[in-house]
């Protein structure tokens, strides 16, 4: 049962106030439980090998396609589920960046760049530098994760199916300060090319070319879409969300429904995106026991207000920036 609310008028996303409030009306159960919450690693890494049997499924079935015309037709259809399943392997870099895919944090690091960080050329030093600047300034100067200050219109959906909206993102961070001392080193991206490189070769060797092409496609076009339109979802404000915007900050922070397609394009915790930024600390393996202790709270108010789906919230913001 929620525990009555005190009255207080607050910025919701100012989780050290919040977490006052909830450790003075839980008496400090609230510290020790959050003490509780240790990473389930099996987890983390039974959800990262069901992503790559998607992968070997979707490539599988695209190379068994002989014929030219239903050769084309696997690769465009493979090429959408391979963007997909791309999308929500590369989410496990963030559980990455926050040292959540095993306890020791060089292995941590390791693991990272071996599975996950080579799908677009980068390392997690390099990723986690540019995500904890989101995290430290989300929706004011300095945030370097862009994606959520574009407005969702035809223009921009065309922009994310034709590469144009990647390069975009890629040249301004490419600029950024806090990636300059990446810069120097080019290693991550021949890495990249050349396992990308190998597995092409491979395919086009067993006479599987349309899993060659879905490939391509996957990672030139559909993955692109998917990673920029999640974290619109998750932080670009509506105009009915004007009542919760502070006057410095240009987002809002969403949670999402539990489903299984939430599961996979918010895949790794990211359909819980609200509780990431309150504790960022803890693992998305925890995150549904830390939504059900803060349901009880004065605070479970806020996340329910924040509680969407996907399709809702495309729909609520498309709607939304059309209209200005």
């Amino acid at each position: 049962m929620r525990l009555a609310p005190q009255e207080f008028r607050i910025d919701a996303d100012d989780w050290p106030t919040l977490m006052s409030q909830v450790n003075a009306e839980t008496q400090g159960h609230y510290g020790q439980f959050r003490r509780t919450l240790t990473p389930q690693y099996g987890t983390v890494w039974r959800d990262i090998a069901l992503g790559y049997a998607g992968l070997a499924a979707i490539l599988t079935v695209c190379g068994l396609v002989s014929g030219i015309i239903a050769g084309l037709a696997a690769a465009v259809i493979g090429a959408v589920f391979i963007g997909f399943m791309i999308a929500y392997l590369q989410l496990f870099i963030h559980e990455a960046a926050h040292w959540g895919l095993a306890k020791n944090r060089a292995l941590n690091d390791s693991l990272a760049n071996a599975f996950i960080a080579w799908h677009v050329g980068t390392s997690i030093a390099a990723y986690r530098k540019v995500h904890f600047e989101h995290h430290r300034h989300l929706g004011r100067d300095g945030d370097e994760e862009l994606s959520y200050l574009y407005p969702l219109r035809a223009k921009l959906l065309f922009e994310m199916v034709t590469g144009i909206h990647a390069v975009r993102i890629f040249l301004m961070r490419s600029k950024a300060p806090k990636l300059a001392a990446q810069s120097g080193t080019k290693r991550p991206l021949l890495r990249g090319v050349a396992v990308h490189g190998a597995l092409l070769i491979t395919l086009l060797a067993l006479g599987a070319w349309p899993a060659a092409l879905a490939w391509c496609g996957g990672m030139a076009i559909f993955f692109p879409v998917f990673a920029t339109l999640r974290p619109l979802l998750e932080h670009r404000p509506a105009l009915s969300d004007s009542k919760i915007l502070t006057s410095d900050r240009s987002s809002v922070t969403r949670v999402f429904d539990d489903g299984i397609f939430a599961r996979l394009f918010g895949g790794a915790g990211f359909n819980r995106h609200l509780l990431h930024h309150w504790e960022p600390g803890v693992s998305y393996t925890r995150l549904g026991d830390l939504d059900r202790y803060l349901s009880s709270t004065s605070v479970g108010s806020i996340v329910d207000e924040r509680r969407t789906t996907y399709g809702r919230a495309f729909r609520t913001i498309l709607a939304s920036d059309r209209a200005v």
